[in-house]
């Protein structure tokens, strides 16, 4: 390979597996790949109408297009707008979803939001879930958090690696492969080297008196030698050329070898759901790109023999707006919603929460009972309390405490906790 060529792909793939992803702190002394939890969250990018997904409205033509005209979808026990394809999208899900309506994000701006539903808090330095979740089942793995397109400012615990193009994913897969029908080098000749150069390093480190910086290459290479074993187990697994949702199988496949425990994916637009005007034709394109991306994603989790592994979140930034404006269109609004699904839950098929007739946010008891008296309002730290309950990765991190007391803990996963939809 030239030298030119070399340095191209391996700055290309620095920006992929970070220097801090080769060292021992990084790794352990195993390759042994993670089997457990894939967290997955879909960002619903620009601030999802909940009125045209989750939370409908279908009497006030003020507020939805459709009202008066075409009655909500019934999925189950899950009610979405007559849009799009919400009701197909429904219709396959319903038993393995949780809603929860009335979540409150304490901002109508792009990047605050973004940041309160990926940390839980709306103040800076917090970690997010991906970050927290990767730090506890990941660390050791090649890449442990992967974010395609979402907020992914690290704490200092896991940087986030972003998910390899099909080009940057084949090169580490098989950086021997050089076409269909040769490789650079004989297989064979290359296990032989990198068994010498392996036996020579442990060797090294056995002797106990190299150098700091002696002992801390030597480590990295050994690191790296273990990072090529996990890589190599998907080498026989080629993404779709030019595919839509290439990214998301690329991460799926990362989850699949072991070599990741944390995926953000993103719809393709950056604010693709900031409608301010036009929202229904917008809506018409959008609301399909999520609803297939969240499919493709369970599709392919089960051809992979994964879909048992994934807990997955569909988020947002923030609602919108409960009238419709003269554009057309909603403008930002704190209150919204989100979705938790899971394979084969047994919370399944529940909807959490509610917000008001003027989508305004309600106070609720921890089983989701309406109280305005005595409840309190949902907030993304609560969504996040519970997510961290229920997956196990709590922290005693004084940095990361979400601050919610006992008493605020919502029962999101409790089967029996069912708010429905209140006659507000």
């Amino acid at each position: 390979m030239q030298r030119r060529n070399f340095l191209k792909i391996a700055s290309t793939l620095s920006s992929v597996i970070p220097a801090w992803a080769l060292t021992p702190a990084a790794f352990a002394q195993t390759a042994a790949s993670y089997t457990g939890k894939l967290l997955i969250t879909v960002q619903a990018n620009g601030g999802l109408d909940q009125g045209s997904f989750v939370d409908p409205r279908e009497t006030d033509r003020a507020m939805n297009a459709y009202a008066g005209v075409r009655p909500a979808n019934l999925s189950g026990n899950i009610r979405s707008a007559p849009m799009a394809s919400n009701k197909a999208f429904f219709d396959m899900y319903y038993r393995q979803m949780l809603v929860i309506n009335g979540v409150h994000s304490e901002t109508n701006n792009h990047g605050d939001g973004e940041r309160a539903h990926a940390t839980g808090r709306l103040d800076m330095g917090y970690a997010t879930a991906a970050e927290l979740f990767a730090n506890q089942n990941g660390r050791r793995l090649p890449m442990p958090w992967l974010n395609e397109s979402a907020y992914g400012t690290s704490a200092g615990l896991v940087a986030a690696s972003a998910v390899p193009n099909e080009a940057v994913w084949n090169t580490m897969a098989r950086p021997n492969y050089a076409s269909t029908t040769r490789d650079y080098m004989k297989g064979g000749d290359i296990d032989r080297v990198e068994a010498a150069t392996v036996e020579r390093l442990n060797a090294l480190q056995a002797r106990g008196d190299m150098l700091p910086r002696t002992k801390q290459i030597t480590d990295q290479f050994l690191a790296a030698s273990a990072a090529r074993g996990l890589l190599a187990r998907v080498s026989q697994f080629t993404p779709p050329a030019n595919s839509t949702f290439a990214k998301a199988y690329i991460a799926l496949l990362a989850g699949q070898a072991g070599i990741t425990s944390s995926i953000q994916l993103g719809t393709p637009s950056r604010f693709g759901f900031d409608g301010h005007s036009d929202l229904v034709n917008r809506y018409n394109t959008r609301l399909p790109e999520l609803t297939s991306l969240v499919q493709y994603v369970w599709d392919t989790a089960a051809t992979l023999g994964i879909a048992d592994r994934i807990f997955l979140r569909i988020a947002s930034e923030f609602g919108r707006s409960p009238t419709i404006n003269s554009g057309n269109g909603k403008d930002h609004w704190a209150v919204g919603s989100t979705i938790f699904m899971e394979a084969n839950p047994r919370w399944g098929n529940r909807v959490f929460g509610a917000s008001g007739k003027r989508m305004e946010a309600l106070k609720f008891t921890t089983a989701g009972v309406l109280d305005p008296a005595g409840g309190k309002v949902m907030y993304p730290r609560h969504i996040h309390a519970a997510m961290r309950d229920y997956l196990g990765f709590n922290t005693t991190d004084p940095r990361f405490d979400l601050k919610v007391p006992a008493g605020e803990r919502f029962d999101f996963f409790n089967p029996a906790n069912n708010t429905g939809y209140p006659n507000i």
